[in-house]
């Protein structure tokens, strides 16, 4: 063969070749990217597992609304400042129970009265029994009397029994107080308060919000100066469910009886109360809210769900701004097990991260439910956050509210007036879900 013919032998091949490494290049790829699909989707049907909120001008998150996707349980670069939080507090904090501030000299200190509105006397009694000697300042005492205190409290739920506004004759330089621990948007109850003649007669509130002349947290977090040890192995593989929820009330303005059916169609979700099917103790249905907060509970309950559940549905009753009940608090009580949060409140700000799921960070209820299911058969990665958890404990909320209004009727001067308590409590405190399409 001449030195031509070879020559075009060899580009030939060399032609053949860079055709073939073109085509096997790009299967490559197509390989690489069907591969990095099925890392993201475990199945047909799987939606995208993480997302971080998008936030609307009432700075209450879009829950399932995707803006961009990132990890729900990754790590911040900087660690989280517990200071800036206003439901932990600072390690090494003293909080047992009967610790208080150091007591103020009293002298000729004169009593301060403080009067419960309770036409029907259905609950002043127990209020009556207020001892505030262990108070900083204890020079303090519960009336029946409302004309004659100092100040009134003012219960929400009771308001709504009125037709009109409250008759007594208001001392001069009484203090009005509204209480609630309840969220605007719980009920019908703070409709009451928008009546003329209502609205603008308080001073002092007392309430969840931080903003409040007297916050009323439900717990707060402390981080253990000694973390307990635990057979992280033998709680793993003792857990045979993977989420549980205690309800009682069931439609709800959060709708999350809705979500939590979604949830149901792609993983196992006992729900326990007036709401489901489930019984807890002795063959009880457990009240709820108010069922949590029992002893029974404590000992009966809270054990169960430890022993045999490996996520439980914090879900908040009302989408609202720094509302955060003792469903997420109860279960830093030694309990085994992670929560699931939903509420209006933002909780990355609040608590350290790694130890709770967060549902806004996920695009849809399916979504959160597929990332509940793997992160429950994923051993290491689910005990890292139980570990995390464990590091805290609840504490109840101290000095109590009763010495916290002592000590303001006694130092505080300066009284002031809200020209509409209902606008200052309702608006843009809560929200309704955003993505009404998964509601469907």
């Amino acid at each position: 063969m001449t030195s031509i013919t070879m020559e075009k032998i060899k580009q030939l091949q060399v032609k053949k070749l860079e055709k073939y490494l073109k085509w096997f290049g790009a299967g490559i790829g197509v390989t690489i990217f069907f591969y990095l699909m099925l890392c993201t989707t475990r199945g047909k049907g799987r939606h995208e597992r993480t997302a971080w909120v998008h936030w609307a001008d009432s700075g209450q998150p879009d829950l399932f609304t995707v803006n961009s996707a990132v990890p729900a349980d990754a790590t911040p670069e900087k660690p989280f400042d517990w200071s800036k939080s206003p439901y932990m507090l600072a390690p090494g904090t003293d909080t047992s129970e009967k610790t208080y501030p150091k007591k103020k000299p009293e002298g000729n200190v004169k009593y301060k009265t403080i009067g419960i509105y309770d036409p029907k006397k259905e609950i002043a009694k127990s209020l009556l029994k207020t001892d505030f000697k262990q108070c900083e300042y204890s020079k303090c005492k519960m009336v029946d009397k409302v004309e004659t205190a100092d100040a009134v409290i003012f219960l929400v739920a009771r308001l709504t029994r009125l037709t009109g506004v409250p008759t007594f004759k208001r001392k001069k330089g009484q203090i009005w107080i509204l209480k609630t621990d309840e969220a605007p948007s719980r009920f019908t109850w703070f409709t009451s308060l928008n009546r003329v003649g209502l609205k603008d007669r308080f001073n002092w509130t007392l309430t969840h919000k931080l903003n409040s002349d007297l916050p009323q947290v439900y717990g707060r977090l402390i981080q253990r100066a000694n973390v307990p040890r635990k057979d992280y192995d033998r709680i793993y593989y003792g857990k045979t469910r993977t989420a549980a929820w205690f309800v009682s009330h069931c439609p709800v303005r959060s709708r999350r009886r809705i979500l939590v059916k979604q949830m149901q169609q792609r993983v196992d979700i006992d729900i326990f109360g007036n709401c489901g099917t489930m019984n807890c103790g002795q063959g009880q249905k457990i009240p709820g809210v108010m069922g949590m907060r029992l002893q029974a509970d404590n000992e009966t309950c809270l054990p169960m769900l430890s022993a045999k559940y490996k996520f439980y549905l914090a879900f908040e009753n009302s989408l609202c701004q720094e509302y955060i009940s003792e469903k997420f608090f109860k279960l830093f009580n030694d309990v085994d097990i992670v929560p699931v949060v939903r509420g209006g409140a933002n909780y990355k700000s609040y608590f350290p991260p790694g130890m709770y799921v967060d549902a806004s960070d996920f695009s849809s209820p399916e979504a959160l439910a597929d990332y509940l299911d793997d992160l429950g058969k994923d051993k290491a990665r689910y005990l890292s956050y139980l570990r995390n958890k464990n590091k805290y404990r609840m504490v109840l909320d101290r000095p109590d509210w009763q010495c916290k209004l002592c000590r303001k009727l006694h130092i505080d001067k300066k009284i002031r007036r809200y020209s509409n308590v209902h606008s200052w409590l309702v608006n843009k405190s809560c929200h309704d879900p955003m993505d009404s399409a998964l509601f469907m």
